[in-house]
């Protein structure tokens, strides 16, 4: 069996700019639909011209610049929403489906890892694929998640990345809820102490 083609397109919306992704299978044009944060028009153009199919709504955490579309995009592509059992308060709506730390979560032939990574909010997931990490607002390009937010815990959030992202392979490419991409190796490298 070949493997799938993964693309991955980023669309920032809101006024904080978070990183809405559409991740999908080239062949297939199964998708699935991450953080989509504010904006439901703007996703929902993207998902009409990349000619996807959205199987699924997957929340990294349940802020309101991460989730405030869901509801939209659920009732206009019919997709399943997940989140993490301990965001679902944040979030204020209720999914198809909670996630669980070493789960996998296939769509089509694209499958993540979902690795629970509380600190930033007590229910803050990363989804792993191969090569890749959606890590939310866990780790970003040169920076943390806050964690004086209700449920934060800084001590939490460290041990998070620490013991579960920085295990990840170095070459992994980080797409976070803000900001550009980087790697686990250089994020690794900035973080050190």
């Amino acid at each position: 069996m070949a493997e799938p083609k993964i693309k991955i397109e980023t669309i920032p919306v809101g006024s904080l700019e978070t990183n809405c992704y559409i991740v999908y299978d080239d062949d297939s044009r199964q998708a699935a639909v991450i953080d989509p944060g504010e904006e439901p028009e703007k996703i929902l153009s993207v998902i009409d011209s990349l000619k996807v199919m959205v199987k699924l709504i997957i929340h990294t955490h349940g802020h309101f610049d991460h989730t405030g579309a869901s509801e939209a995009l659920r009732r206009k592509t019919k997709a399943k929403l997940l989140i993490h059992h301990g965001d679902v308060d944040l979030a204020g709506f209720t999914p198809e489906a909670f996630l669980h730390d070493g789960e996998i979560v296939f769509f089509g032939p694209l499958e993540f890892k979902a690795l629970h990574t509380p600190g930033h909010t007590p229910g803050g997931i990363t989804l792993v694929g191969k090569g890749f990490a959606f890590t939310g607002d866990t780790l970003f390009n040169n920076g943390v998640g806050r964690t004086d937010f209700t449920g934060g815990n800084e001590t939490v959030l460290w041990q998070s990345i620490r013991g579960k992202l920085f295990t990840l392979p170095p070459d992994t490419v980080i797409y976070p809820g803000h900001g550009p991409a980087s790697t686990i190796g250089q994020e690794k490298t900035r973080w050190k102490n």
